[in-house]
Formats: C-alpha cells, sequence, structure tokens
C-alpha cells in the first residue's frame, strides 16, 4: 500500500471540499432557506447528482454543512481543564465576531440547531468531565446545574445577547462571560478569590 493519498482519494476530498466551500459561500449571501442542493451545486459548477453522491440525503449534506460551519466559524476544541475554561469564552467569542453578521443571521437556523446537537453535545460533555473532576463531592444536581451555566454562558447565544441586546464590546462579552464561568466555578469547588 502506498502511503500518498491515490487520485481518487485526493479527487473525492476535493470534491467534497469544493461542495462544503460552495455552501458556505451561499450563506454567506443567502438565507439558509435558500441553501438547496441545487444552488450549491449550481454554485459549485457540478451536477446535484455528485452531490448526492457524497451525501446520500439532504440531511446528511446539511449535517456535513454544519461541521464544515464550525472551522468557518473558528470554533475551538471543547476545553479539556479548568484552565483551559478561563480562556474559553475568548476564542470562542472571538470567532463569532469574525463573522458577527453571519452568526446573527443564522442564530435561530437548522444548521445552527445542527452545530448546537454536534459540537455542542460534545463541548457540554467535557464540561461536565471538567466539573465532576473538580467537584467529586457535590451532588449530580449541582454539577448539572453548574455544567449547565457554564455552557449557556459559551455559546453563540449569549454571545449575540450580550453583544447586540446589552451592546457591550467584545472585551465586555468576554468578561462578563468569564466572570460567570469564574463564580459558577467557584461556587462548585468551594473556593473563594
Amino acid at each position: 500500500m502506498s502511503t500518498h493519498a491515490s487520485l481518487i482519494e485526493r479527487h473525492t476530498d476535493a470534491t467534497q471540499k469544493l461542495i462544503l466551500s460552495s455552501a458556505i459561500e451561499l450563506l454567506e449571501k443567502l438565507s439558509i432557506n435558500q441553501l438547496t442542493v441545487r444552488a450549491v451545486a449550481k454554485h459549485a459548477h457540478i451536477s446535484e447528482r455528485t452531490i448526492f453522491r457524497y451525501y446520500a440525503s439532504r440531511e446528511e449534506f446539511l449535517d456535513a454543512v454544519a461541521i464544515a460551519l464550525q472551522d468557518y466559524l473558528h470554533i475551538p476544541a471543547p476545553p479539556n481543564s479548568i484552565e483551559d475554561l478561563s480562556g474559553y469564552a475568548r476564542l470562542l467569542y472571538q470567532g463569532f465576531e469574525e463573522k458577527a453578521e453571519f452568526v446573527k443571521s443564522s442564530l435561530h437556523t437548522e444548521l445552527f440547531e445542527r452545530m448546537r446537537r454536534g459540537l455542542g453535545i460534545e463541548r457540554g460533555q467535557a464540561i461536565q468531565s471538567i466539573i465532576q473532576a473538580c467537584a467529586p463531592d457535590r451532588s449530580d444536581r449541582d454539577r448539572k446545574i453548574v455544567a449547565g451555566q457554564i455552557r449557556y454562558y459559551l455559546s453563540a447565544s449569549t454571545w449575540h445577547y450580550y453583544r447586540f441586546h446589552y451592546g457591550f464590546s467584545l472585551e465586555e462579552t468576554i468578561a462578563a462571560a468569564d466572570l460567570a464561568i469564574r463564580l459558577a466555578l467557584q461556587e462548585i469547588s468551594g473556593t473563594a478569590q
């Protein structure tokens, strides 16, 4: 076996990248409701059949677009420790800020719901593991509540609310999320700073 990707594998990767980048380019110009396989195929100069060769259904296609959007929005990998949590809001919110208009217009769409189900669940599990590790003697209920609070502050909805309902600057938005996370961690771990 060769260590180099075969021509077919490279073509497959290139075609999938073309499909997903075309979908994201269209999302920057159109509404989510206008994102169709036909529109993406036309924009990419390929056939609809080609798209369905890679994605068996519209659902599978939208799941792939949602995953590609995570990279496009520079959404960081879930945190692995309390130390990771301390700078996580900045990383997350800066990604949202870079594509603010796109995030605002997409917040309550099917694609963002898919992203929440995918990365949101992964991030939630990571946060729950961190809380479990820092407060093993607290009740499951307490850990669940604190993890939920932290997840709330690490979301596009919270970023949007601070930025556009409260009129906070990006730095104020990050500071508000960092403070809420720090207080939640202090409460669950029983430390005061």
